[in-house]
Parts: structure tokens; sequence; C-alpha cells
């Protein structure tokens, strides 16, 4: 809401003109002291507004955590939930797939890291593939618990084999610790599970034409 004061022109008597100039100084400092139930310089926070509009909203000073916009709603750190998704547009899309294909010829060479022992697995999704004779390895990392990855056989016919670092899968059957995609479209979905002490393994949830040996 706009506020107004009484103009002090420059041929009125500055003495004379006290009263109006103290009532100017009493709206403005009406103002401040109301603004400030909601604005705290010192503390520099907002609190207790029944309503913010706004076009855009950036959450974050030299690491933007939270950017919102006409266009976009983008969240760009880990996300923690206590409470239940409800969803009801379209539904949920994964794009956080691996640029790299991990095939043989992917820098490093075999065996091929995915995570390390103080990072998990980056990527959701995983191309990979074998244009070669000769296996392939793939060294799978522990994630954290609720973590999912996907392996999909994109290239080439030569065996792509995945282990578990450290024991950390559990396979079908309880014998095998390798699983191997040789051909194109075969894939092999695994999740993080809690071993019961708080530790992630992971199992096997989905997949198609994969061989565990």
């Amino acid at each position: 809401m706009a506020i107004s004061v009484t103009e002090i022109l420059g041929t009125d008597s500055l003495s004379g003109s006290r009263l109006v100039i103290n009532d100017n100084f009493n709206v403005l400092a009406s103002e401040i002291n109301s603004m400030e139930v909601y604005f705290s310089p010192s503390a520099g926070t907002i609190t207790n507004l029944n309503n913010l509009s706004s076009e855009a909203l950036r959450v974050g000073l030299s690491t933007i955590l939270l950017d919102i916009n006409a266009s976009t709603f983008d969240i760009l750190t880990n996300v923690r939930m206590t409470g239940n998704l409800n969803m009801t547009g379209a539904g949920v899309f994964r794009n956080d797939t691996n640029p790299q294909t991990l095939n043989d010829t992917f820098a490093g060479g075999s065996p091929i890291p995915v995570g390390g022992s103080t990072a998990i697995p980056p990527y959701t999704m995983n191309r990979v593939g074998n244009s070669t004779a000769s296996p392939i390895a793939i060294t799978l990392y522990s994630g954290s618990i609720g973590q999912e990855i996907f392996f999909i056989c994109t290239e080439g016919s030569g065996d792509v084999n995945i282990t578990g670092f450290n024991s950390n899968t559990v396979l079908p059957g309880g014998t095998g610790t390798t699983i191997t995609l040789d051909a194109i479209g075969e894939s092999v979905h695994l999740l993080a599970v809690d071993n019961g002490s708080g530790v992630a393994v992971w199992f096997i949830v989905g997949g198609t034409g994969y061989v565990i040996s």
C-alpha cells in the first residue's frame, strides 16, 4: 500500500514546519515497523507472510540450489522427503544417463569402475557394450539404500561382466558373482537394499537376457 507524506515547500519556514516534519518521520517509522514484522534486515530473513507472488524464485548464493522461473522448475541439490509424494501429472522421467558408453574403448580400460570406494554410482542409466572377443569387466561399487541402476547393452556381442565390489551383490542362486550381458538389448536392473545392518547391497529386480555365473 502506498504511503504519503506532507510536502514541505522551499518557501516554508523550517521552524514552522517542525510538526509536519515530525509527522512525516512518524509516518515513515510506522511503515518501516510494519514491514519489519515480516523482514528482518539484521537476520536477513522473511517470515510470517500469508502469500508470496513472484515471476521467479532462486535459492542459493554462490551455488544455486533451487531455480524456479516461467519455464522451468530446477532443483539442483539432493532432496530429502519424509512424507508421501503424490503425482497426478504425466509421470516420472529419468534422464540421468551416463554420457559415455562403458565399452571396450572406454578410457581407462577394464575393469571399468562404476562409482568408487567413497562415491556412489553417479548415473541411473548406463550403456555398455563389447565389440571384441575378450570379455571386459565392470566393477559396481556400493550405492545408497533405495538407489536403482540399469545396465543396458547397446553395442557389440562380446561379454560385459558386471561384478560387485567387495561382494556387495546378492545374486539369485547364491553362488554366482558375475552378471554378463553379451547382446544388444540385454539389460539388468538392480536395487540397493539395506542388508539389515544399514549397508546397501545390490539385488537384481529386473532385466532381460543377462546371465549369472
